[in-house]
């Protein structure tokens, strides 16, 4: 079971039809609702590590990517490497068509400042809904 603020793996998802193996995730919200007419229980941001300076720049020039950074997360046996959120990117799932395990979470206020980025954003948000 998974809830806000969570930091999950799910072992396969799809992105804009390409599966994708393992991979980190944020929940934004875990409670039931619908999207284009289908439901899920569950709405995430793919969090990324940064592998090096040169790629954390390329990365944060995206308007749509936010900055995490270790103090962030509570990620025990984690790769303590700083990272970022693709804030633009709504990934909407339904729990019993994925596999997934709690890895960790986010501290609240870097959850909140999160959503206070989305909410504040210019960019426009992809909704992927590939995993309902």
């Amino acid at each position: 079971m998974c809830k806000i603020r969570d930091i999950i793996i799910i072992n396969k998802y799809k992105n804009m039809g390409d599966t994708i193996g393992r991979h980190s995730f944020i929940v934004l919200d875990d409670v039931n609702g619908e999207i284009q007419g289908m439901p899920y229980d569950m709405a995430c941001n793919v969090l990324s590590s940064f592998k090096d300076e040169k790629q954390r720049r390329r990365k944060l020039s995206y308007p749509g990517n936010y900055p995490i950074s270790v103090e962030d997360l509570d990620v025990p046996g984690g790769n303590q490497r700083e990272g970022f959120v693709k804030a633009d990117q709504l990934f909407y799932f339904k729990k019993d068509k994925i596999s997934y395990k709690v890895i960790g979470s986010i501290t609240e206020d870097a959850f909140n400042a999160l959503v206070d980025f989305i909410n504040n954003s210019t960019f426009d948000i992809i909704h992927i809904t590939d995993n309902l």
